[in-house]
């Protein structure tokens, strides 16, 4: 049984929430392990009535991505305004460590790539490179494909890819980490849904890795054709920590997680991955499984799959290697689950997920950005119950990016501010503007870039 998404040199490679949508829409992934910037040294703009003639500034921006891409050296944020654009994005060149490459969707999800043909919607080729915010869909096998190390894919919306070159042996995923000797690909606090069809195809997942490090924290995927979140080739070393898995596969195929490795580069062997905090239910097959092909030993040592939530699948865990430690087996108790995707994947109250995760490997905030614990212990799952969020003050307001670090934010009327990165931020409230620096919000994340976003409601 073949798991791999095909990397060949050729490379053929509703709402969620209907109760808060619009908190989705200020959805911020964190702890990313590519590192940022203390301020961004470059600005490139990007409009749907932009002009790729254009000088690129935000007063004469760029109409594609692409164009960006193709101008946009180590430092530069390339700031993407609301809006449809058709085709498929490309980002061949690489930042640094310290100034990294940002692609960036000024409103989240407001920057909707509807891309074209039977491959990927957007393939990224530069390391030390992220993509924030983006609203992703297409006729294409894979959203996001990478093929490169140190980059971070986070707060996107990865949906509806309908596979219109059909089941082929090449596979397909929402987001991809494709090139086996690459390294820390982040993928954290995404939406991914309706990857194909469940059941339609066993070499179509939603989240799928094949290289080693990296972190996939904070996720909420569903409805794809086979596993929600998929390790092979040469994946080991990674982090699965508080996704929320369901409704994934059918009884025939898929599942929620499968860790494992096989195929090329060949001679690689699963150590140090963890899977923990993780919400798997209602998945028609498997929950969380460790596989290796028949008669091959593939699993070696360091592997974790500790406090995890598992119900409503059609089989429990299944390690190879050890056994799994702290699983808690009962409904989730979500404020209402619906299968499509429209119901609100938030914990009650009464919630067995509260309070029974591990602190090791966790990350620092939830799929909202809200701080980690909120109580006595870590939560289970993309949600922390009772945690203050990022939506500040209102719950229901999406954020509009309106500045960088060191420059002036602008907007009508009185509204609040956020300042900060990563899922962690300040919020004040002004009238026009107000300068984005720590000597007025203070600096609620250290070392890093820094951004302000409005509220979409005056006060």
């Amino acid at each position: 049984m073949k798991k791999a998404v095909s990397t060949t040199v050729s490379r053929r490679t509703n709402a969620l929430l209907a109760c808060s949508a619009a908190v989705l829409l200020a959805a911020v992934g964190a702890d990313a392990s590519a590192q940022t910037p203390s301020t961004s040294i470059y600005h490139l703009y990007v409009s749907p009535t932009g002009s790729d003639y254009n000088t690129g500034s935000s007063s004469s921006p760029f109409k594609t991505i692409s164009k960006a891409a193709a101008v946009a050296k180590p430092g530069t944020t390339v700031h993407v305004a609301p809006g449809t654009y058709y085709g498929n994005v490309s980002t061949p060149y690489s930042g640094t460590s310290t100034n990294p490459i940002i692609f960036l969707s000024t409103t989240n999800w407001g920057a909707k790539i509807v891309g074209s043909g039977t491959e990927a919607m957007w393939t990224n080729n530069g390391n030390y490179v992220q993509i924030v915010g983006f609203d992703i869909t297409g006729p294409g096998r894979l959203g996001i494909l990478n093929y490169a190390s140190n980059t971070l894919v986070a707060s996107n919306h990865i949906h509806n890819l309908t596979l219109s070159g059909g089941c082929t042996g090449s596979g397909g995923a929402g987001v991809v980490n494709a090139t086996y000797s690459g390294s820390n690909g982040d993928v954290i606090g995404n939406v991914v849904h309706d990857i194909g069809t469940p059941g339609g195809c066993n070499g179509v997942q939603g989240i799928y890795s094949s290289n080693t490090g990296g972190k996939i924290m904070n996720n909420i995927v569903y409805r794809v054709s086979a596993y929600g979140i998929h390790l092979w080739h040469a994946a080991s070393g990674t982090i699965i920590a508080n996704n929320t898995v369901f409704a994934n596969g059918s009884t025939g195929m898929g599942g929620g997680i499968v860790t494992g490795v096989g195929d090329s580069p060949g001679g690689v062997q699963l150590v140090n991955t963890k899977v923990v905090n993780n919400i798997v239910y209602n998945n028609p097959r498997a929950s969380i499984l460790q596989y290796c092909y028949s008669g091959v030993s593939c699993i070696g040592s360091g592997n974790d799959v500790a406090n995890n939530l598992v119900y409503g699948n059609g089989s429990g865990i299944s390690m190879k290697v050890g056994s799994p430690t702290n699983t808690v087996s009962a409904n989730p108790q979500f404020v209402s689950y619906n299968p499509t995707g429209t119901g609100d994947y938030r914990l009650q109250a009464t919630s067995p997920a509260i309070n029974k995760g591990t602190s090791n490997w966790a990350p620092a905030t939830d799929f909202l950005g809200a701080a980690r614990p909120s109580g006595g212990a870590f939560d289970i799952g993309a949600y922390e119950m009772g945690a203050s969020s990022t939506t500040g003050t209102t719950g229901t307001d999406t954020w509009t990016y309106c500045a960088s670090e060191g420059s002036t934010c602008s907007f009508s009327g009185t509204r609040q501010v956020r300042y900060g990165a990563n899922g962690q931020y300040a919020y004040k409230t002004f009238t026009s503007t107000v300068y984005c620096s720590n000597s007025v919000f203070g600096d609620p994340i250290h070392g890093v870039a820094k951004t302000c976003s409005y509220a979409s409601t005056s006060q």
